[in-house]
């Protein structure tokens, strides 16, 4: 990002000699996009007209336009910064800085537009994190979204899977902690060895005691995502607890363990 008067500058604008009729002007700000007219004495910025001027000043249209051009003249130097050059448009309430050489020539001018636009940053989406990227998953009842989260955590460079786990509550820790193991092992979130099933059993257990805490001596049907980034393991675990029929709340419980 740019951050000098030099690189945001614009080249287009406009000026007269300070003998020209005040008629002639008024018919160039009528037909140019500009409505800024920098009035010149050689090579020397002497006024500025604008628009207002021509509407709101009793103008004799033989008289040379520096009898209504305004002055002193508001400028910047091509070394200042953007937040200078802000500072005068704003606290003058212009709407054009003329840009001065050394040699006091005009290069350029500077506008609020032109500051805006080098100023604004692009935002970067927040990065997703495992635990968010988890939840997404567990949470997603339709395919399609399914897929759009798989993607994203493929573009973090996470590793993740879904699985489903439905049972009664003595077998629900064991079912949860076996299902998830196997669909991570199946799609190469986790490896087949010990340190690894570890972790990930370290956060289904974590998920499991949440669930137990919220709803004892209850088994239930879940939807499981197990998200694999920035060195950790995340288990997410979203469905109902009781009878398979029963209109039960939704829960949502998470673990998450360090690899």
């Amino acid at each position: 990002m740019s951050t000098l008067v030099r690189d945001a500058m614009s080249k287009e604008f406009v000026t007269v000699k300070k003998t020209e009729k005040i008629g002639e002007i008024r018919k160039v700000i009528l037909t140019a996009e500009n409505r800024v007219i920098f009035v010149m004495d050689k090579k020397r910025v002497e006024g500025v007209i604008t628009e207002s001027d021509i509407i709101r000043k009793e103008c004799d249209d033989e008289k040379p336009c520096s009898t209504i051009m305004s002055t002193p003249v508001i400028s910047v130097s091509v070394e200042q910064t953007l937040q200078e050059a802000a500072k005068y448009l704003t606290n003058n309430r212009i709407e054009q800085l003329p840009v001065i050489s050394d040699t006091g020539e005009i290069m350029g001018v500077i506008t609020s537009r032109d500051i805006v636009k080098d100023l604004i940053v692009e935002t970067k989406q927040p990065k997703l994190s495992p635990e968010r990227a988890a939840i997404y998953l567990a949470m997603t009842n339709e395919r399609e979204r399914e897929d759009h989260w798989l993607q994203k955590c493929v573009e973090e460079g996470y590793r993740s899977v879904i699985t489903q786990v439905g049972t009664t509550a003595e077998k629900l820790p064991i079912k949860l902690r076996e299902a998830t193991t196997v669909a991570a092992i199946a799609r190469g979130v986790i490896k087949e060895d010990t340190r690894e099933k570890i972790a990930l059993s370290n956060a289904v257990r974590d998920a499991y005691i949440q669930l137990a805490s919220i709803n004892p001596g209850l088994g239930g049907g879940f939807k499981v995502a197990v998200v694999r980034g920035d060195g950790r393991i995340t288990v997410a675990a979203f469905g109902k607890c009781g009878h398979a029929l029963a209109n039960g709340p939704n829960n949502l419980v998470m673990g998450f363990s360090i690899i």
